[in-house]
């Protein structure tokens, strides 16, 4: 894994925000930022289900957290909030914090010339009751708060459909979930930190991760 000074210390999202647009400049990589947003007993997620743009090739459309690119000289702390009240409807969350600092450095964009991406997970706290919450057609065609049972997200399906209101849900993002529940838990803790090598191995659950169960 590329060396990230300090990174795991760190609690500011400014100093977050700063050296992640260092990092990604210094190596012409792109950058996504997603939000994962809980409840305040943290019991319940915030999911959104994707359009048919991006359906998968057995025939689903997925369930995410909300997110997406972060636009050119746009703060990725700033980019999850936006991309959260875009395809939700909800706005401020409290509590926002960094949860995840994730590279792929394998991923090729269709808009970059140099593969590289770094991921930026948030994580924040809806004291609104889900006040304005609301999908964003045809991007996002359904959103709403789930309860986040680790055990039973495994057994939902990640590709196609299936009896499981939350399929398709594709690995990563129920791995994502916790790292993020587990920041708003224990918020002195330090952020997590992987390099996934491939697309295939974002389905695995990164072993510094097996601890948190």
């Amino acid at each position: 894994m590329a060396e990230i000074p300090y990174t795991s210390r760190l609690h500011s999202l400014n100093e977050i925000n700063e050296l992640a647009q260092k990092f990604t400049s210094s190596r012409n990589w792109g950058m996504g930022a997603f939000i994962a947003i809980f409840n305040p007993s943290l019991e319940e997620v915030l999911l959104v289900k994707t359009g048919q743009y991006a359906m998968d090739a057995s025939g689903g459309t997925p369930w995410n957290l909300p997110g997406g690119a972060v636009e050119p000289g746009e703060t990725p702390s700033h980019a999850a909030v936006r991309e959260l009240w875009e395809e939700t409807g909800l706005s401020m969350p409290s509590d926002l914090l960094i949860a995840a600092w994730l590279t792929r450095p394998y991923f090729r964009s269709r808009h970059r010339e140099t593969p590289g991406e770094l991921i930026l997970l948030f994580a924040g706290i809806d004291k609104t009751s889900a006040a304005g919450l609301r999908p964003a057609p045809p991007e996002i065609i359904a959103c709403g708060f789930h309860y986040f049972d680790i055990d039973e997200w495994l057994r939902v399906p990640a590709r196609g459909n299936g009896e499981n209101p939350l399929a398709p849900l594709p690995r990563h993002w129920i791995y994502w979930t916790l790292m993020a529940q587990n920041r708003l838990r224990f918020p002195d803790e330090p952020i997590f930190i992987h390099e996934y090598s491939n697309s295939a191995s974002m389905a695995v659950i990164p072993d510094a991760l097996k601890t948190k169960f």
